[in-house]
């Protein structure tokens, strides 16, 4: 699991699926989303733990890499969730788990606690939602039928509405103003980092849900552009700016997580550079504010990691905004007319290395190896 969290050498990125395929093997093999009866609290609550810190793992190797979850909701349905971290710290033995709450639907898509497992395992299992029905959608045969397709989208706005109202009840409705426009103000009060990076992995949620998860695609369908999912899609991609800027406040070398948190960034920056890059000079202050935000969180992001992926977007992102700014100095008063084609246009505009991080059939995310 070190393998996730650690500095991203390229030794490392090479190997790093075949031990995330090696991890998700032992943990099965160890049956540890199996309760084991037999071992007192404390050896069954740490297998609890291992398991879904694996599982929050593996949904995040998906959507990193362009795939679908390798372990299933259906193996460990019947096994609790962790406790929060407060109980399991505390020295003292922990009690038996008959007392826990029942897991049921609505329960397993709640916050439980302000830490790591109790904020993100409601929102992996979420997640592992949504790639099965970005999956559906890209499916030559699965995709024709709309009503499967819809109800499954249904069910995860539902779900992440029982995340949101739990995780509001935690921090107060205060905080959750964080990610508005022009929020500048601290919330009160002390709240954890995970609350910030949770809060941002959410709006993200409908980002992946709404968006289409690969920046050339994006750039390319109008008929995307021109439909209630792109307005949704932007609406959340300006929370997760928003929240990002307060992020870098409370957490400003992005020290907490930033591995996790990378991939999430990435994928709610990308609808605003495609909007710099389609409106020109037109691009209105929020969408250059929210640029330069995440131009900001980038530039920290290649001091911590360095990893190939973040320097190629952040010139790509930098290249936007200097040529949006010098365009309309140049043509002031004037007006611009764009002859290019669209497919000019993304190959005029896009670094050539950043065609090789795609989330389309085919491809492997971040996990790029050849030249495209």
């Amino acid at each position: 699991m070190l393998t996730t969290i650690a500095p991203s050498e390229k030794s490392l990125e090479s190997g790093l699926q075949h031990w995330l395929v090696f991890l998700n093997f032992v943990v099965q093999k160890l049956d540890l989303h199996k309760d084991d009866q037999g071992m007192d609290e404390d050896d069954r609550e740490e297998r609890r733990r291992l398991w879904w810190a694996t599982y929050i793992i593996d949904r995040h190797a998906a959507l990193s890499f362009n795939g679908r979850p390798r372990l299933t909701d259906q193996e460990c349905s019947s096994l609790p969730t962790p406790c929060p971290d407060a109980i399991w710290d505390y020295p003292a033995p922990l009690p038996r788990s008959e007392n826990r709450p029942p897991q049921s639907m609505v329960w397993r898509y709640q916050v439980h606690s302000l830490d790591m497992l109790g904020t993100f395992l409601p929102l992996s299992r979420i997640l592992g939602d949504i790639l099965e029905y970005r999956f559906l959608d890209d499916h030559p045969t699965f995709n024709t039928n709309r009503a499967l397709l819809e109800t499954s989208r249904t069910t995860i706005i539902q779900n992440l509405q029982l995340w949101f109202d739990s995780f509001e009840s935690l921090v107060k409705p205060d905080f959750c103003r964080i990610a508005e426009p022009e929020c500048e103000l601290l919330p009160g009060g002390s709240k954890p980092a995970v609350a910030y990076y949770g809060l941002h992995m959410y709006h993200c949620m409908f980002v992946l849900l709404h968006g289409r998860m690969d920046v050339v695609r994006m750039y390319h369908d109008l008929q995307w552009q021109a439909s209630p999912d792109f307005l949704k899609a932007g609406e959340h991609a300006v929370a997760c700016a928003n929240v990002a800027h307060h992020i870098l406040r409370i957490d400003p070398r992005l020290s907490f997580m930033y591995r996790y948190f990378g991939t999430y960034f990435l994928q709610s920056s990308f609808i605003f550079l495609i909007l710099a890059q389609k409106l020109g000079q037109q691009s209105d202050s929020l969408i250059l504010r929210n640029c330069a935000i995440n131009l900001q969180v980038l530039d920290k992001f290649v001091l911590a990691t360095n990893m190939d992926y973040q320097r190629t977007f952040a010139e790509l992102l930098r290249k936007a905004l200097s040529h949006n700014m010098e365009r309309s100095s140049q043509d002031q008063g004037h007006t611009y007319h764009d002859r290019t084609s669209p497919l000019e246009e993304v190959e005029s505009h896009l670094d050539p290395e950043m065609l090789r991080y795609r989330w389309t059939p085919g491809f492997t995310g971040l996990w790029a190896h050849t030249k495209p």
